[in-house]
């Protein structure tokens, strides 16, 4: 029980953390050498009283996708607040194959909640299948899933990244 009540504590506490964040400009345009981090679509609503000095950098979670980061929007969900508090702990690594010609998936180091709806994917789109299953889309398809995010990249980009036979997917806390 006191489990439950530390991890509810420990959600809210980063959902509060997460909602003060700016958001940044990124380019339409990425290189394999481009070194771009994503966080949650968040907005600072109101600027801070606290004292003036350096702010404290803010943690973010960053997709990179064999070996290149890309720019996510990353949904406001129950699942995506459970990945980053996972990521905290270390860099979730998946090992993904190719399936249908249209989406790189592999299994997740655990189970998520999900909230399933049915939907059709676009090129980029990020979603978790049966709770332990992680897919990137670079074509789509129509199942139900729960999106967690969206890869802001040009889907003949998306393709030539994902369309080979396996892709190195890591999420990483930074």
């Amino acid at each position: 029980m006191k489990e439950r009540i530390f991890l509810c504590l420990l959600l809210a506490t980063i959902s509060l953390l997460c909602s003060c964040s700016e958001q940044r400009y990124v380019p339409d345009s990425i290189s394999s050498h481009a070194e771009i981090t994503a966080k949650p679509r968040t907005t600072r609503s109101e600027k801070s009283t606290t004292l003036p000095g350096p702010e404290p950098q803010e943690k973010e979670l960053t997709m990179i996708v064999n070996g290149m980061a890309l720019d996510v929007s990353w949904e406001d969900n129950e699942t995506v607040e459970e990945l980053f508090v996972y990521a905290q702990n270390g860099t979730i690594t998946v090992n993904t194959t190719i399936y249908g010609g249209f989406e790189q998936v592999g299994s997740l180091p655990q189970s998520f909640s999900g909230n399933d709806v049915q939907m059709t994917t676009e090129p980029g789109d990020i979603v978790l299948y049966s709770g332990n299953q992680l897919v990137v889309f670079f074509s789509s398809n129509t199942w139900n899933y729960t999106k967690l995010g969206h890869i802001n990249l040009a889907a003949e980009k998306l393709a030539g990244l994902l369309g080979g036979d396996s892709a190195v997917i890591e999420v990483k806390y930074e």
